[in-house]
């Protein structure tokens, strides 16, 4: 198998760090010449957007969800999600706030990562959705999420690749302090996931190659 993304890319790392729980061999591969938006790539992803996962059958699976999921139907063992229905909705629910509510703030202030054409009215209405999304995760998560037979869940998966997303923009914008700073289950979460075995070099590999991608694009981020 292998999967279509990029080193600075959160949306891959969490079908890395998957990967990784399951020992499965995957060769990362960047997009084609003209990227995302190619002729090349759009044929194989009409969404335009990364990871894509190209099955041993050449299926295209894309968003990472999507790819998670295969991944755990395909590969069972180990498992990234809890035995019982009440944890499994836990881990649910954990990611889908974390994608509806923390993200999708986020992203749409990728326009205004740029000073100069920057709407701070729009910067501060994104913000205010951004904490309250950051709240309802830590609502959710005042009782730890529960584990997997793994050494990762899904939840695990998806969680840290997007704190990591969360703290870079946070600096890019210039947001003073620690956005989880308010929430005691979020920070302790987040530390524990950066000195992970598993999860913690990859968060440790986005921060060196966004890095690298913003001294590029001659803007700090780190």
């Amino acid at each position: 198998m292998r999967v279509i993304t990029t080193p600075e890319s959160p949306f891959g790392a969490r079908v890395l760090i998957a990967a990784r729980a399951k020992q499965l061999e995957l060769e990362c591969v960047r997009p084609p010449t003209g990227g995302v938006k190619s002729a090349e790539y759009l044929a194989l992803n009409p969404i335009g957007k990364i990871p894509l996962l190209i099955t041993d059958t050449g299926e295209a699976i894309p968003e990472s969800q999507s790819i998670l999921n295969y991944l755990e139907a395909r590969f069972p063992r180990p498992s990234l999600l809890p035995n019982l229905p009440e944890q499994r909705a836990r881990v649910d629910v954990a990611i889908r706030v974390v994608d509806l509510y923390v993200m999708a703030p986020v992203i749409r202030l990728f326009p205004h990562l740029n000073p100069a054409t920057r709407d701070e009215r729009a910067v501060e209405n994104e913000l205010t959705r951004w904490k309250q999304g950051l709240a309802s995760l830590a609502h959710f998560m005042k009782t730890p999420l529960p584990k997997a037979d793994g050494a990762v869940s899904l939840a695990d998966c998806v969680l840290p690749p997007s704190l990591h997303l969360s703290a870079r923009i946070a600096r890019m914008l210039g947001v003073e302090g620690n956005l989880l700073e308010p929430h005691e289950p979020l920070l302790e979460y987040y530390a524990r996931m950066q000195d992970h075995p598993i999860v913690g070099p990859v968060l440790d590999d986005l921060t060196a190659a966004q890095t690298i991608y913003d001294a590029k694009a001659v803007r700090k981020s780190h």
